[in-house]
């Protein structure tokens, strides 16, 4: 009897010690802490960018991601290429603290827009979500969604444009590239010209010209008054850091507006396939972005 009780107290603890270990082991030994950084509660502003690809590509997509995630422990990350609702509130359902807000208009070819929101860090506005261009479905297939957040510690609220852009190098994606970049900036010129915004998601083309299919950006480049890419140093810099590197190519971008200018810190990429072997498999073919803003 006493030696049952032993091992029935000895397998308790076992299993109470693993679940305290947040950190996952991936399959080639590290766990996600080996190459990605984790950010501190109740301090910056954190907003990341993240093309799930065809999100959940496999059966153990959502607990990976999450894994992930949960670990990076950002404020806000706009999600590219998801499959539906549902899919998007389990990832959220398996994130303490975190809640899911899925696109407002209809999905695009199977490819729909969202946001994972750390709850406890940031509120969002429920009145200001919105689906940009929901008519213009030639220069803007995945409708552009919006929403707006409070910062909870500083009070601080933005808007934040998620935006999947045509793809491909033709002329004809190009053009439409073209056009949805200049429609985009004339719209927050004239509705939003004095509003902090951030325009984040998967632009498919580069903005540094020397790379890019053609300049497609160039109008919100050459506003540098009013807008600026905080990734244009990680697009200049070396392929081991840009955003899609199965190309390899950066095409996942952060642009702000003037307002944010003397918040912004820095942009990098994350770059979780350097420890999950696996990453493309089960995760993306695209690595996470992130912009950091001193709010407090």
């Amino acid at each position: 009897m006493k030696k049952s009780l032993f091992l029935l107290l000895a397998l308790v603890f076992i299993f109470v010690a693993c679940d305290d270990d947040s950190e996952v082991t991936t399959k080639n030994g590290k766990s996600f802490a080996d190459c990605v950084v984790s950010f501190e509660q109740n301090d910056d502003l954190e907003i990341v960018t993240f093309n799930l690809e065809q999100f959940p590509k496999a059966g153990n997509t959502i607990m990976h991601t999450a894994e992930l995630l949960q670990h990076l422990n950002a404020d806000v990350v706009a999600v590219q290429e998801i499959s539906s609702e549902g899919a998007l509130v389990e990832l959220a359902n398996q994130m303490m603290g975190w809640e899911a807000v899925f696109t407002t208009a209809p999905t695009s070819y199977g490819q729909s827009l969202g946001y994972l929101v750390k709850a406890t860090e940031v509120e969002v506005l429920d009145d200001y979500t919105q689906a940009w261009f929901e008519e213009d479905t030639y220069n803007f297939p995945r409708t552009p969604f919006v929403i707006k957040v409070r910062h909870r510690e500083s009070g601080m609220e933005t808007l934040l444009v998620n935006l999947h852009l045509k793809a491909m190098g033709d002329d004809t994606s190009v053009g439409r590239r073209r056009v949805a970049s200049q429609k985009l900036q004339e719209f927050l010129d004239t509705n939003y010209p004095d509003d902090f915004v951030i325009v984040l998601g998967d632009f498919n083309d580069e903005i540094n010209e020397e790379k890019a299919i053609d300049d497609v950006f160039s109008n919100f480049t050459e506003d540098a008054d009013a807008y600026r890419f905080t990734d244009a140093t990680v697009a200049d810099g070396g392929e081991e850091f840009w955003s899609y590197p199965s190309w390899p190519s950066h095409i996942d971008h952060i642009l702000i507006t003037d307002e944010w200018f003397n918040y912004w810190e820095s942009t990098t990429t994350i770059r979780p396939d350097q420890c999950f072997e696996d990453y493309e498999d089960f995760i993306s073919d695209h690595r996470p972005v992130v912009a950091i803003f001193d709010v407090n």
